[in-house]
């Protein structure tokens, strides 16, 4: 049975709350005959650099991949994290997105699916405009600036 390391989505919790998150991700870890070993999120902080699963990476954790509860994690820079994605996928772990349930085993699928994804960015810009995440995305902006400056 395959492990894996689950990252629920900070920035969706007001939408869908952390129970919710746990239950999707469990179930996308079931079709692809695995388990969820351990649980983490971003903070406010880190969602736009996602330095938390970044450090969970370089730690080297004994798991096949990382499922995320959505693809809207890797759009919280400001535009689609292509290069952190393959930062994952060339350690040798695999990607998966429980909510749109896609599964990213290799760099080559990622190659495959990127329209999709790049689309995706696309659609929840149209439909949901930066406006509805103001809260979120000033306190991002807020505290980058804050770091950047210190």
């Amino acid at each position: 049975m395959k492990a894996y390391y689950a990252c629920l989505d900070t920035g969706f919790v007001k939408y869908c709350p952390q129970p919710l998150q746990h239950l999707a991700i469990g179930d996308k870890a079931k079709k692809l005959d695995g388990d969820v070993s351990f649980y983490t999120m971003e903070d406010f902080e880190t969602l736009a650099t996602q330095g938390i699963a970044k450090g969970k990476i370089e730690e080297k954790p004994a798991v096949s991949g990382i499922i995320y509860f959505t693809v809207r994690q890797f759009f919280y820079g400001g535009s689609f994290d292509l290069k952190f994605m393959r930062f994952i996928l060339d350690k040798g772990y695999e990607v998966h997105f429980a909510r749109e349930d896609i599964s990213i085993p290799t760099a080559e699928s990622l190659d495959e699916l990127f329209p999709m994804l790049y689309s995706a960015q696309h659609l929840l810009e149209r439909d949901e405009p930066r406006d509805s995440w103001r809260p979120v995305w000033d306190w991002v902006e807020t505290h980058q600036h804050q770091e950047s400056a210190s």
